[in-house]
């Protein structure tokens, strides 16, 4: 288990308790403290006699990714699962994804669904967001929801150790480690699946990492997805645009897929045409960065390019759903979705 810290003294011990009610017998964990100015510390150091595979390194300066490439250097076994110092593991979590991960050995990363928890009611986006995370179970769900978000919440992933030795660890400081880490292995070939157990109990809070660091703002994602999304397109073969590069359709005119379009434009993406469309049914853009803004009654029989869905009005994947299948046009072959 690789354990990053920084000041997590608020909920470290009910985490450490959870990895001390393993019924996994024999495992280790690699807790690498980078940084902490509270009693992190002080709490490991209590921990070490109670839990007999701990193993505390502190690692100073640096960012969270460094920390995780430290640890990965200090974890021993064949596979290294990963949580947070504020998440909760389900006592059998690591004895049910080792032996997922026996049973399947072309699998090289598996994750698991999760249980949002909070002090407070958890909101609705985030509630639509554990319905979203936990519905992509198989390998095939997972490829093909890549480009929305991170399919599978880093604290719940249990990996071959030559996964992340053949990946070189985690890269890019600048963008979300996690998801980044995700879509190299998609690039790469690597199988990943997610267990249909909820084995975490993933801890929502305002100070968490990942609501707190710039690499983690709705710009860097976009900018992260455009860049494998173009690599992507390129490695399909498929139409190329008026200047040379690989070509795309975007569905969505509004905040981010405008975004998008931007991103992908900085990328060499060529954006063919926008789809946008109101809560009355109209079009009231005419262009998105360059690029014309179209109804979808204004899109053609056949599409001139892959059609990427980057839309954000909650609810609207059933509506989407039942104009695709009146075009005929299939999820994963024609469209797919990225937001």
């Amino acid at each position: 288990m690789l354990l990053p810290l920084r000041d997590a003294s608020a909920t470290l011990e009910a985490s450490l308790e959870s990895l001390a009610s393993q019924t996994l017998p024999d495992f280790e964990i690699v807790a690498v403290d980078h940084g902490s100015v509270d009693h992190t510390p002080a709490l490991l150091r209590h921990w070490l006699d109670r839990l007999p595979g701990l193993r505390v390194h502190r690692h100073e300066g640096g960012s969270l990714l460094d920390a995780l490439n430290a640890g990965l250097r200090w974890c021993k076994g064949r596979y290294i699962a990963r949580m947070d110092g504020d998440d909760l593991c389900l006592p059998a979590r690591l004895e049910e994804q080792a032996a997922w991960l026996e049973a399947n050995p072309g699998t090289g990363l598996l994750g698991s669904r999760v249980e949002l928890f909070s002090g407070a009611e958890l909101s609705e986006g985030w509630r639509a967001y554990q319905d979203w995370v936990n519905a992509l179970v198989t390998p095939e769900q997972i490829l093909r929801e890549r480009f929305v978000e991170c399919p599978l919440p880093h604290p719940t992933w249990m990996a071959r150790r030559e996964v992340f030795e053949s990946l070189g660890g985690y890269q890019d400081p600048d963008l979300p480690e996690d998801y980044h880490f995700i879509l190299r292995c998609a690039e790469a070939g690597i199988v990943m699946a997610k267990h249909p157990l909820a084995l975490l109990r993933w801890r929502e809070h305002p100070l968490r990492h990942s609501r707190t660091h710039p690499r983690y703002r709705r710009e860097a994602f976009f900018r992260l997805k455009a860049r494998f999304i173009h690599r992507w397109l390129l490695g399909l073969g498929g139409p190329r645009g008026p200047a040379g590069g690989p070509a795309c359709v975007v569905w969505g005119a509004g905040d981010r897929g405008r975004l998008l379009v931007r991103c992908l434009q900085a990328e060499g993406t060529e954006v063919l045409l926008c789809v946008g469309v109101d809560e009355s049914g109209l079009t009231r853009a005419t262009e998105a960065h360059g690029v014309p803004v179209a109804a979808p009654s204004a899109l053609p029989a056949a599409l001139p390019a892959p059609l990427l869905v980057c839309v954000g009005t909650p609810g609207i994947r059933p509506s989407l759903y039942a104009y695709m299948a009146q075009r005929r046009w299939q999820e994963g072959r024609d469209w797919w979705f990225a937001s």
